[in-house]
């Protein structure tokens, strides 16, 4: 066995050979964290297409009915019946209501008056108040239950009331001395409701007229027995009537330009208000009037006063009225706040603009090396023009050279003038990153209204927007000339 061959003991370790789908899907994978990476850290850039459109703004206001209203109180104490309706018109000497001291004719009213007898106009009236309240129900505003039923027992217990004091005075020889007649001292609208606000005036407005959570109105037709000097009706007494309702900024701004417009100027420097008057609708039965319109201020906070010279009968039961006011809604390129930036621009008096063929810009003096002084035409793009200035792009550039066309301290010269404007002054204007290219321009606007996440602009302006262009929705994210895509 010594002769024989020798083993070979020695271990040679095995390599693995090269995975390329390993390292080809490790890629992938690390690219992909990047990605996820970038995209979460990243600001994202969103377009917006451009539409028509209009703000359509809720000028939906609660105000409070201020009329000439005098209360009337018992004369004696007794048993009280009712005999005009409420809201019902009554002349001079007409009877209001009864007052029986003994009880005795409210005996007799029973006895005489049999079985009561509705007639269709009644049944109307009382399914209309029913329909009128279901269909405003809500589980949010429960109150309303407790005030409609009190509307209701009032609204049977005036039919109730005419319908028995007409058969007792056909029925009594004696009615009259079982109770006291009370007639009306004046024409007016009857009222059985006191709120504490017969008095209140637009001359003394008070915030707290408007907390309705506080608001206490009392039915005088709730109690039967009344003592001498409580109240038992009212009576509003003149057709002119008003209602004031707190303002916002927006809306004091437009009845101010309103007011503003109505205004003339005299010869010797005098300024006369003239009337204004605005279009409202009544939420209760859509009914569109036009009051004039005045503003009042209170610590600080405007109310609007509009005044009536009809329809005070309608809402003489009402001390708060909902109402719409009816304004033109202004139409335009609707875009969203956060789209809107803005960007300085130089101001140049308009007077210096020169027409080149069919090119304007402005005729600038420059100074060679040498000393000598020569004047060339530079085409500046106008991106913006009023009455007195024109606005131009302090980066805009020479594409030839580079170089900017404008810059800070340059000599503009007037044709056919001695006179010369220095270039130097700046004022920021707004508008919106223009996108359809692939990259941001920057185009201004003209807003004609805005509320807090849109504006309305104006079409068809230079420079401007229209209608299905591409804009950027949040101009934070982005720079001018920036490439998106």
């Amino acid at each position: 066995m010594a002769g024989g061959r020798k083993k070979n003991t020695k271990i040679v370790r095995y390599r693995r050979p090269l995975n390329i789908g390993v390292v080809f899907f490790g890629f992938i994978a690390v690219y992909l964290i990047v990605c996820i990476y970038m995209y979460f850290t990243s600001d994202h850039i969103s377009g917006y297409e451009v539409i028509k459109g209009n703000l359509a703004t809720d000028y939906h206001y609660t105000g409070v009915a201020l009329r000439t209203e005098q209360v009337y109180t018992a004369e004696k104490a007794g048993y009280v019946s009712y005999y005009a309706a409420e809201g019902e018109k009554v002349s001079v000497l007409s009877t209001v209501y009864t007052v029986d001291e003994s009880g005795r004719m409210a005996e007799l009213l029973k006895e005489s008056a049999g079985e009561l007898n509705l007639d269709k106009d009644d049944y109307s009236q009382i399914r209309s108040d029913i329909s009128s309240y279901l269909s405003s129900y809500s589980d949010m505003d429960f109150g309303e239950t407790y005030s409609f039923k009190t509307n209701v027992d009032s609204a049977i217990l005036d039919l109730i009331n005419q319908n028995m004091i007409d058969q007792l005075d056909s029925a009594s020889e004696d009615a009259g001395a079982l109770f006291t007649r009370y007639n009306a001292p004046t024409a007016g609208v009857v009222e059985y409701y006191i709120d504490g606000l017969e008095t209140a005036s637009s001359d003394s407005i008070d915030p707290n007229w408007f907390d309705e959570d506080s608001y206490e109105r009392q039915d005088l037709r709730a109690e039967e027995l009344v003592s001498a000097g409580d109240p038992v009706y009212k009576l509003v007494t003149e057709e002119d009537w008003q209602v004031v309702f707190p303002l916002d900024q927006n809306m004091e701004s437009y009845i101010l330009d309103e007011m503003a417009d109505n205004q003339t100027t005299h010869e010797d420097g005098t300024v006369t208000q003239n009337t204004t008057y605005i279009e409202i609708r009544f939420d209760k039965d859509e009914e569109t009037v036009w009051p004039s319109v005045t503003v009042e201020y209170v610590d600080g906070q405007a109310y609007g006063v509009l005044s009536f010279v009809n329809s005070m009968v309608r809402y003489s039961g009402e001390r708060y009225l909902d109402f719409e006011i009816l304004r033109d809604e202004t139409m335009g390129l609707k875009i969203p706040q956060s789209a809107v930036t803005e960007k300085d621009f130089f101001v140049i008096d308009a007077s210096y603009i020169t027409q080149s063929e069919d090119k304007s810009g402005f005729m600038k003096k420059t100074v060679s090396e040498d000393g000598s002084e020569t004047v060339e035409f530079v085409n500046c793009t106008i991106y913006y023009r009023d009455d007195q200035y024109a606005y131009v792009d302090p980066e805009e550039e020479n594409f030839s050279t580079s170089e900017k066309l404008l810059k800070s301290g340059d000599l503009l010269v007037k044709a056919d003038s001695a006179d010369y404007y220095q270039v130097g002054q700046t004022q920021k204007l707004k508008g919106v990153y223009n996108i359809n290219k692939g990259y941001t321009i920057f185009r201004i606007i003209q807003i004609l209204y805005e509320n807090e996440e849109y504006c309305i602009v104006q079409e068809g302006t230079s420079y401007g927007l229209s209608v299905y262009d591409h804009i950027v929705l949040n101009a934070d994210t982005v720079t001018e000339d920036q490439v998106i895509y």
